[in-house]
């Protein structure tokens, strides 16, 4: 039951990426080498890794998802994590890849989380899984407001912008 849990969540991260990192600035910490996970994998005792299984007693063995940021809304973020535990054990999925050691983030064959909420928006809309466990019209709002998000950002003028381009244009 954990594996297919676990395994859920491993093939799921990327279809509700939107709701584990929310916003603009949620990419901005998904540096290649870094703590933050950026790729779906899982380890045991490793902070590297996406998915964190904390060995102790088989009764206190735990999982520590990694992904989210300080600036989740953490029922959303909950309500992501759950549904895709369900749906790895509705679907009796299997770990196919083993864990990460050390320090190595591993799972070089492994897609990388998008760069941008404007990409995991648009996977996250194209969901069949997202849709099925958490309804059309919540991804559909949702995906409507990360958007919104994202042109705020579009129409914005940074401090970066003006500092850069003010005294040479």
């Amino acid at each position: 039951l954990f594996e297919s849990y676990l395994a859920g969540q491993v093939a799921c991260m990327m279809e509700f990426a939107p709701m584990i990192w929310p916003t603009i600035n949620s990419y901005k910490r998904l540096v290649d080498g870094y703590w933050a996970p950026v790729k779906p994998t899982w380890g045991v005792d490793n902070r590297t890794a996406s998915f964190r299984v904390i060995a102790g007693s088989p009764k206190a063995t735990r999982l520590e998802t990694r992904c989210p940021g300080a600036d989740v809304n953490p029922y959303l973020a909950m309500a992501a994590v759950i549904a895709a535990g369900l749906h790895g054990v509705e679907k009796g999925l299997k770990l196919t890849a083993p864990p990460i050691t050390g320090t190595n983030v591993g799972g070089e064959n492994i897609p990388r989380a998008p760069r941008t909420l404007v990409e995991t928006n648009r996977n996250f809309l194209q969901s069949t899984i997202a849709r099925d466990w958490l309804g059309d019209g919540f991804v559909d709002h949702f995906a409507a407001t990360r958007d919104w998000e994202w042109r705020q950002w579009l129409d914005a003028v940074t401090d970066w912008e003006m500092k850069r381009y003010f005294e040479i244009i």
